[in-house]
């Protein structure tokens, strides 16, 4: 329902129950015998009908139906007495609190009630803002946008103020006034401020330094944290101010440019320099009139002076980030000269004062250090302790340190070059020997065709083991025992890879070229052509295979149970392939969820039908590992 209807009902229930009132104590009056007063207190404002001043209660009365003039038209001497004129004055906007009292205002409909002149509705694009009944509906106004409130000058919700929801203050979107946006600034945020746009805040690492919004924060530089200097020696703007290597705050570096020969001073007072001199820091004689020049090297300022030296100068950076070199009085003290640091500048007569590029063990530039400009290359980060470095791989690495190479130009690794002595890598041992980067990859695994496939011999066993190592510990005095496991490998005579999960044993298989056997696969290696229970037979005999109750050594009290090395027991064999009952349970890649099988039992295996080439009862979650666990891996043919 819109707001005029609504307005009308509300009119039309007062109204009603006003006049309910007054009908209903209209009868008291008449009990009497006498006529309606000429207005009945009904508890609400009285509105007495004036007499009739036209001169018709002069004895001239023309009778007629009354009606709401102030006249007495029916003749019977009283004046708009009848009831719907009384109702009149209640309800009738013609006629509202008296006869002929018409409510009137411009853009407005009117309603009366009780008596009082009330807007009962506005012309379209025209609103009631003050309430006042007497001026109509003043307000041009026109409900737009839904009646909700836009930052656009208009009073969409006509409710007398204009844009009120909206901050011209702080409102990035309407700054200053509506529709005006702060735009999108390089490297930051924008926001509003007092009504003007300005920089919010800057992304990191970036700074906003000319206080042009139009250039965002156009300043890229990475303020240097947690140091006592805010400003070093080093080319760059540590404090992100847009100065490089400004004096103030700069530490100076404990640099002695030393004093003897070409490095002694120039003076100690005027007398000790010509008369268009000066002697700078009572050390340098310098000209006397400051000499305006840019340069490239120092030689191109000492060619007008020799007091004078190329640096590269203060200024603030410009966008291209180029600095300029210019002529300047040099002193005796380290002069910081960007990023070449702090650097004893010395006269043309010095022939070694620039160590760039220089790299022999000598203080050529008589500062007390040698080869600094080699300083990362020759030594860690403490510059004290020589960077190692190494020559070679596998078999032909050799070690040494950085040092200088002997024209002095460069650095070098003094480790000796060593040649290969093979250029094929046939063991299993993790030993790169062919000095290729590479480890066992020219290994011949000992296998056995069955079928479309071929099979491990023996139980993979990892790189580098022995019959008394399970591996090749890389740090074998650390205390603690880890092995290299880059690949599998099927080879008599060495511990077998125990202590395996089953994504390792895919992994290493994967390394070796080939892949876990399958179960079937694992059975027929085992069984043979005949689908024997056994490698040996169709009868469990304790003694042939590595189960639980054959002793591993028999000269300790009672049975030992243990792995042993791939092939030992020689009589558990099928076809060429050993171990595949007892020794270690072999994980193969039958799978039901997260479980993962494990065939032919282990030297921890009791009864002999866990030791029987087609036992399939035994599942592990793949992530178990246990030393009385293993695999051996297939390649197709």
């Amino acid at each position: 329902m819109d707001a005029m209807a609504t307005k009308t009902n509300w009119l039309k229930t007062s109204l009603y129950n006003h006049l309910m009132v007054w009908l209903a104590i209209g009868p008291m009056f008449a009990c009497g015998g006498d006529e309606l007063p000429s207005v009945a207190d009904v508890g609400l404002p009285d509105f007495r009908v004036e007499f009739d001043s036209s001169g018709n209660n002069q004895g001239q009365c023309i009778q007629q139906t009354e009606v709401c003039n102030g006249r007495d038209d029916d003749c019977d001497g009283a004046i708009d007495e009848e009831q719907d004129v009384r109702i009149q004055v209640f309800a009738d906007p013609d006629h509202c609190g008296g006869c002929n009292r018409p409510c009137a205002g411009p853009n407005a409909r009117f309603a009366c009630q009780v008596g009082q002149c009330v807007i009962a509705a506005c012309d379209p694009g025209f609103i009631d803002y003050n309430g006042e009944p007497s001026d109509g509906c003043e307000a041009d106004c026109v409900i737009t946008a839904g009646g909700q409130e836009l930052c656009d000058d208009v009073d969409n919700d006509c409710d007398g103020n204009i844009d009120e929801d909206f901050d011209v203050e702080t409102d990035p979107q309407n700054c200053g006034a509506c529709q005006t946006s702060c735009n999108a600034i390089a490297n930051g945020l924008s926001g509003c401020v007092s009504g003007a746009c300005a920089i919010e805040r800057c992304d990191q690492n970036f700074h906003d330094l000319n206080s042009d919004m139009t250039d965002g924060c156009e300043y890229g530089c990475t303020e240097r944290i947690g140091t006592t200097a805010s400003e070093f020696c080093n080319g760059l703007d540590d404090d992100c101010d847009g100065v490089v290597d400004e004096a103030m705050g700069m530490q100076t570096p404990p640099i002695q440019c030393g004093i003897e020969g070409a490095c002694r001073f120039d003076c100690v007072s005027e007398q000790g320099c010509a008369d268009d001199e000066m002697c700078n820091d009572g050390r340098i004689c310098v000209p006397a009139v400051p000499i305006e020049m840019t340069c490239t090297i120092d030689a191109d300022c000492q060619e007008i002076h020799p007091g004078l030296a190329c640096i590269s100068t203060t200024n603030r950076l410009v966008n291209d980030r180029v600095t300029e070199q210019r002529c300047v009085e040099r002193t005796h003290d380290p002069m910081c000269d960007g990023a070449n640091g702090f650097r004893c500048i010395y006269s043309l007569d010095y022939q070694r004062a620039d160590e760039t590029g220089r790299c022999d063990g000598v203080d050529n530039d008589c500062d007390g250090r040698t080869d600094e400009d080699f300083i990362n290359e020759l030594f860690l980060a403490d510059r004290q302790t020589p960077r190692p470095c190494s020559s070679g791989q596998g078999v032909c690495r050799r070690n040494g340190i950085v040092t200088c190479s002997p024209d002095g130009d460069r650095t070098v690794c003094d480790a000796p070059i060593i040649n290969a002595q093979t250029d094929v890598d046939t063991g299993c041992d993790a030993i790169d020997q062919d000095c290729d980067g590479l480890v066992d990859e020219n290994f011949d695994d000992s296998v056995v065709a069955v079928d479309n496939i071929e099979i491990f011999a023996y139980e993979a066993s990892r790189p580098g083991a022995t019959p008394d190592r399970r591996g090749l510990d890389p740090n074998p005095d650390d205390g603690i025992e880890t092995f290299i496991e880059s690949r599998a490998c099927s080879r008599p005579g060495v511990l077998p890879w125990d202590d395996a999960t089953w994504n390792e044993a895919v992994d290493a298989c994967a390394a070796a070229g080939a892949r876990l056997c399958t179960g079937d696969e694992f059975a027929r290696a085992c069984g043979g052509a005949q689908n024997l229970l056994y490698p040996y037979g169709d009868s469990f005999r304790s003694l042939l295979c590595n189960g639980q109750t054959y002793d591993t050594d028999d000269e300790q009290a009672g049975i030992q149970s243990e792995a042993l090395t791939c092939g030992f027991m020689e009589r558990c064999v099928r076809d060429g392939a050993y171990d595949l009952s007892g020794n270690l349970k072999e994980w193969v890649l039958d799978s039901s969820g997260n479980l993962r099988a494990v065939r032919g039992g282990s030297y921890a295996t009791v009864l002999g039908g866990g030791l029987t080439c087609d036992q399939d009862g035994d599942w592990k979650d793949r992530n178990f590992h246990h030393r009385s666990i293993g695999f051996r891996c297939c390649r197709d043919l």
